[in-house]
């Protein structure tokens, strides 16, 4: 065995409490490298009876978990124009994606996605339009240029360069009056059995940042807080944070 495999088996094994693992990505990068597999997580749910949705919820947080996070985004939000270009950042399975479509009809829908199991099941969706992915920018859209910029489960798993370098990247392509939206691990979100369950599973895998420090971050890029929501994350949560651009 080698080295590689005997650490991806070791990941797993930590893993596996949570209902995910790590297979291989398309590149050695650990920014962007897919957790879920798509064959394996499409046919287990085929086989509960189950949509995809449905499926990762219950196994990764809490039935209903992926239309609440997109209520509670759309509910701070609080926009009555229509969303014509949103753009998210990590689509993975689709499960936000489908829930944001149906509820906004955008007319473009652009999706990041480095993880190619997964891309014939984002291309199936209405509108959409994947984009190269390098798993750190959003070069290929342009400055100012959507009205909704999103990512779900995302930055919990990224190092802490990476995230700061997306922020950046999603300030810039949303519209002055625009939508952004995350979620984040943050220490709003530490109790004790969070954090003793972490502890437990030896959970290495997630990824903090400081609230106060990303409020101020982000404020320096004209992007004002609406307002946040906590989402069910494996062992624990997350907090969504949904801002608007000045």
């Amino acid at each position: 065995m080698s080295a590689l495999a005997a650490a991806r088996g070791g990941m797993n094994r930590v893993l596996r409490p949570f209902g995910v693992q790590m297979v291989r990505g398309r590149s050695d990068d650990p920014a962007i490298q897919p957790f879920l597999s798509a064959r394996r997580t499409l046919t287990a749910a085929r086989r509960a009876d189950l949509s995809i949705e449905d499926y990762i919820d219950r196994r990764s947080a809490v039935p209903g978990a992926t239309v609440e996070t997109v209520n509670a985004l759309f509910r701070l939000a609080d926009s009555r124009e229509k969303m014509q270009r949103i753009c998210e950042i990590g689509a993975g399975s689709g499960r936000y994606a489908a829930r944001v479509i149906v509820s906004e009809h955008p007319d473009t829908y652009e999706i990041y996605e480095t993880a190619g199991d997964w891309l014939p099941r984002l291309r199936s969706l209405p509108n959409v339009v994947l984009q190269p992915a390098d798993g750190h920018t959003l070069s290929a859209t342009p400055t100012g240029s959507v009205d909704l910029v999103h990512a779900h489960k995302v930055f919990v798993y990224l190092p802490l360069v990476v995230t700061i370098g997306y922020l950046d990247e999603m300030a810039r392509v949303v519209r002055p009056g625009g939508i952004v939206a995350f979620d984040v691990v943050n220490e709003d979100c530490l109790d004790d059995e969070m954090t003793r369950n972490w502890v437990s599973s030896r959970a290495t895998l997630y990824c903090m940042i400081s609230r106060s420090w990303l409020l101020g971050h982000l404020a320096q890029r004209g992007l004002s807080l609406l307002g946040g929501h906590f989402v069910p994350l494996s062992g624990g949560r997350t907090e969504l944070l949904v801002f608007r651009k000045a």
